[in-house]
C-alpha cells in the first residue's frame, strides 16, 4: 500500500495535518522522518494499522474529476469546500505546529512562523465567511425556483472583499517564497525543516489553484446568473 512505504517526511509535507497523528504516537520527524511508515511503526514497536487509520481519517477528499467551469454552481462549492477549505483547515495548522519546533530550537526565524500563523487566522476568518454568507445565497442563485430576491443581494460587493481577502493572502504566501528562496531548504536543513518547506510549496500550489477557481469561474458564474434573473417589483 502507498502509504505504508512512503518516508514519514514526504508524509508530513503532502499532508501536514498528519503531524498530529505522529505526535499522538510519538514518532518524531527529525529522529524517523527518512524512514517509511512501516518500518519507523516498526521501530517504535507501534501497530502499523493503528496509524493507518488515524492517517485515513485526515488524508483529503479527491478534488473529482472534470473541468470545474463545467460544474453546476453548487456542485463546485462543494468541491471549494470539500478540497480547498478542508487544506486550510487541517493543513495549515499542521505547518504551523512544523514552524513552531523550528522556532523553539532555533532552525526559522520567528518572522517566518508569524505570517504562518497570520496566513491562518486570515484564512480561517475568510472561509467561515464564504461558507456562512456568501456560497449559500450562490447555491441559492442556481436553483431552479431561485426567487428574485436575489437581484437585490449585494453579490459584487461580498466577492470584492473576498478577492481583497485573496489578495493578502497571496502576497503572504510571496513573502514566504522570497524569504525562503523559493520554500528551498539550506543544506544543513533536518527532516522538519524540509517537511515544512515542503508543505508550505504545496499548499502555495493548492490556494492559488483554489482562488483562481473562485475569482475566475466561481464568481463571474454566480454575476452573470443574477444578472439574468427579473428583478422583484415592489408593492
Amino acid at each position: 500500500m502507498y502509504i505504508t512505504q512512503t518516508p514519514i517526511r514526504q508524509l508530513v509535507a503532502e499532508h501536514p495535518a498528519s503531524i498530529a497523528v505522529f505526535e499522538r504516537f510519538q514518532i518524531d520527524l527529525c529522529d524517523l522522518g527518512e524512514m517509511s511508515l512501516a518500518a519507523a511503526c516498526a521501530a517504535r514497536s507501534l501497530s502499523l494499522e493503528q496509524v493507518e487509520e488515524k492517517l485515513a481519517a485526515i488524508l483529503p477528499a479527491e478534488s473529482g474529476a472534470g473541468d470545474p467551469s463545467s460544474l453546476p454552481l453548487l456542485q463546485l462549492i462543494q468541491r471549494i469546500v470539500r478540497v480547498h477549505h478542508r487544506s486550510v483547515r487541517q493543513d495549515l495548522p499542521g505547518l504551523l505546529r512544523l514552524a513552531d519546533r523550528l522556532v523553539v530550537h532555533r532552525d526559522l526565524a520567528p518572522s517566518l512562523r508569524r505570517k504562518i500563523e497570520t496566513l491562518h487566522a486570515g484564512l480561517l476568518r475568510h472561509i467561515d465567511a464564504e461558507e456562512q454568507s456568501l456560497f449559500p445565497v450562490i447555491a441559492r442563485l442556481g436553483e431552479a425556483d431561485a426567487e428574485p430576491f436575489a437581484t437585490t443581494t449585494p453579490l459584487k460587493r461580498n466577492m470584492l472583499q473576498m478577492q481583497q481577502d485573496h489578495d493578502s493572502a497571496v502576497d503572504t504566501m510571496d513573502e514566504l517564497r522570497a524569504e525562503t528562496k523559493g520554500f528551498t531548504p539550506p543544506p544543513t536543513a533536518c527532516a522538519t525543516h524540509r517537511a515544512l518547506l515542503s508543505g508550505l510549496d504545496a499548499f502555495d500550489r493548492d490556494l492559488r489553484s483554489h482562488l483562481q477557481l473562485e475569482d475566475n469561474i466561481l464568481f463571474p458564474r454566480a454575476l452573470a446568473l443574477q444578472a439574468s434573473l427579473p428583478e422583484r417589483s415592489e408593492a
